[in-house]
């Protein structure tokens, strides 16, 4: 749900004011109203400082878990740790681009082997000239070497690799290439080799000296910290309205009804002014309050956008059935059990706190997962039902054998969230625009609602969704016929009269008859969009079982040792790899289900702010 909120306004004298923001800023629980003020000087100056220290601290926690001890033999101030990171930063760039370069040459020169360019001055000093060369093998073959030596260092398929040795007869008559020749370069194999020890050695050196640095890790942070709230200080400063010749300023913001007691406190005892209001429907920020079982689900719903705040927070409505479609998509009993043994085992040796909601919510999957395992009757890509000697308590679980059963009930569940989102539109058009406007989303459902049960009635009474037995619920109402055509009329009367209020009423029908089309072609779309479901846990559990079969041919008739070590390795690299693949598809397609089909159905606008008060301390 979304908590009410308060509309508040303080009204503060000019001389007071710096004092009272700082002590708000303490409080930590009004959201202020701030005017954009991105573009003044001391802003624009305090994000430069914030964004070089960001910069600093990203570049030191690589090397903060070596530095050792906390603390340094040598204080340095924050901007001497910034410059002299930033300065080192540049030497390691500059020797890394060395590097790359004399990596680059000693490749080029490695085909040739080890050469001494020493030797090979001395040897032209007495007049033995060698170049290098490399010709396509065609051509090497073809060409004419007559008195001419040639040494061949390197062949292949492709070409070849040779030098050629010739003596220098005098200084005005040397005897040129018979082919273009490559470039030997300025240094040997020794020599690169040595120089790039020593640009490796200059690199270490550099490291060590931000490891030291990287020290002062919590100091930069504290730093941080503290430029965040002169920030956030500094805009509320600027977002202050000026009365009274500016003898009075006014501070508006927003508060939860539930930490009224605290704020009035304050108040109190600083003898401020409060004036407080109702806020407005699409101005209040928006704090989620729901159970502990919810909450964990929160995270998604922020994935997409936050309501509205006289919107209804979908959260615990799309909830249960995100959690069952992830277990009926990811569908095996083992996977479910891998799930939540890593859930739990995660929940009691993680020490971090912000992890430990993720790995609830594993559980709740892995939970899922297993009776979606039960359900459509596969463990490991095996059918559980084929095991032997399988217990009449487990076989009881497995309610949908038939894949033809686990389609039908995919499209049983999309119908039933789509209803649900539905019902939300109504209760929100109810809620924000009243009673005529709910109108439109109410004929909808009343003629979806009657689809449904028209087709209840025209189905054999022996008709079942594996134990669900659907066809009998046609015959328990008798008429469903008659009862599913006269909502299906009433539904469609309330699409073409309410379908847009602000219209005049002759025209209405004209736009519910495009109203009826999209609902014809939309939500069968929709609803068809759930068979996904059912199309997932059939491909992982295919899969699985295709893992298992080459797992047994491999194991033959007559298993010897390697047989089962490599029947081992198929069975966990198969199925650690569609264990993956399988989970990645549980956790996204139930998203778009959530996102598309059943938004789409409650009509969801969002787009809220989030709730996030001055100081940040009930965030």
């Amino acid at each position: 749900m979304i908590e009410k909120m308060k509309k508040v306004q303080f009204l503060l004298t000019s001389g007071d004011s710096d004092k009272y923001l700082s002590e708000f800023q303490q409080l930590g629980l009004v959201h202020l109203q701030t005017k954009s003020v991105s573009e003044h000087p001391d802003i624009i100056a305090l994000l430069s400082r914030m964004d070089l220290l960001k910069k600093t601290l990203a570049a030191l926690l690589p090397y903060s878990e070596l530095s050792g001890s906390e603390e340094t033999h040598e204080t340095l101030s924050i901007d001497k740790v910034q410059k002299q990171t930033s300065e080192i930063l540049l030497d390691i760039q500059r020797h890394r681009s060395d590097i790359e370069r004399l990596k680059k040459e000693e490749a080029a020169l490695a085909p040739w082997g080890y050469f001494s360019l020493t030797t090979i001055s001395d040897l032209e000093e007495q007049g033995i000239l060698i170049s290098l060369h490399i010709l396509p093998k065609k051509a090497f073959q073809k060409a004419q070497h007559t008195n001419r030596h040639f040494e061949i260092i390197q062949e292949n398929k492709v070409q070849v690799r040779f030098v050629e040795i010739r003596r220098a007869k005098s200084d005005e008559n040397i005897e040129t290439p018979l082919y273009p020749e490559e470039r030997m370069g300025d240094m040997d194999d020794a020599e690169l080799r040595l120089r790039l020890e020593t640009h490796k050695n200059k690199i270490s050196e550099l490291e060590f000296k931000l490891r030291i640095l990287s020290r002062s890790k919590r100091a930069i942070e504290s730093e941080l910290r503290k430029s965040e709230l002169r920030l956030e200080r500094l805009i509320a400063a600027k977002s202050l309205d000026s009365h009274a010749n500016g003898y009075i300023q006014c501070l508006s913001g927003f508060v939860p009804i539930s930490l009224f007691p605290e704020l009035d406190s304050f108040l109190e005892d600083r003898n401020i002014l409060p004036i407080y209001g109702n806020p407005g429907d699409y101005e209040a920020p928006i704090r989620l309050k729901n159970g502990v079982l919810v909450r964990l689900f929160e995270p998604i719903t922020k994935i997409f956008g936050l309501p509205q705040y006289m919107e209804i927070d979908p959260t615990p409505f799309f909830a249960p059935f995100f959690a069952f479609f992830f277990g009926f998509c990811l569908a095996d009993l083992g996977y479910g059990i891998i799930v939540i043994i890593s859930a739990l085992a995660a929940l009691l040796f993680v020490k971090r706190r912000a992890f430990k909601p993720i790995a609830a919510l594993a559980a709740i999957f892995g939970f899922c997962t297993v009776i979606g395992g039960l359900f459509l009757n596969t463990f490991f890509g095996t059918q559980i039902d084929a095991i032997p000697n399988l217990s009449d308590e487990i076989a009881s679980f497995l309610l949908f054998r038939d894949i033809n059963d686990a389609m039908y009930f995919s499209i049983l569940l999309g119908i039933i969230q789509i209803l649900v989102g539905f019902i939300i539109q109504i209760a929100n058009k109810w809620r924000q625009e009243g009673l005529i406007a709910c109108s439109q989303p109410l004929g909808t459902f009343l003629l979806l609602t009657g689809v449904v049960l028209w087709v209840l009635g025209t189905l054999e009474p022996s008709f079942a969704i594996g134990p669900i037995q659907i066809g009998s619920w046609g015959t328990q109402l008798g008429t469903s016929n008659r009862i599913g055509f006269t909502l299906s009329i009433t539904g469609i009367l309330l699409i073409l009269l309410f379908n847009d209020t602000r219209k005049r009423i002759w025209l209405r029908p004209l736009l519910g008859l495009w109203k009826l089309y999209g609902i014809a072609t939309d939500i069968p779309r929709d609803i068809l969009s759930y068979i996904r479901l059912f199309g997932l846990s059939l491909a992982g559990g295919l899969l699985g079982g295709a893992i298992n079969s080459i797992a047994i041919m491999i194991l033959g008739t007559d298993p010897g040792f390697l047989s089962w070590v490599f029947a081992l390795i198929v069975l966990l690299a198969g199925h650690s790899v569609n264990f993956a693949l399988a989970a990645l598809g549980a956790f996204v397609h139930p998203l778009r289900l959530t996102f598309v089909e059943f938004y789409r159905a409650v009509g969801f606008r969002g787009g809220g702010i989030k709730y996030a008060p001055f100081g940040g301390k009930f965030a």
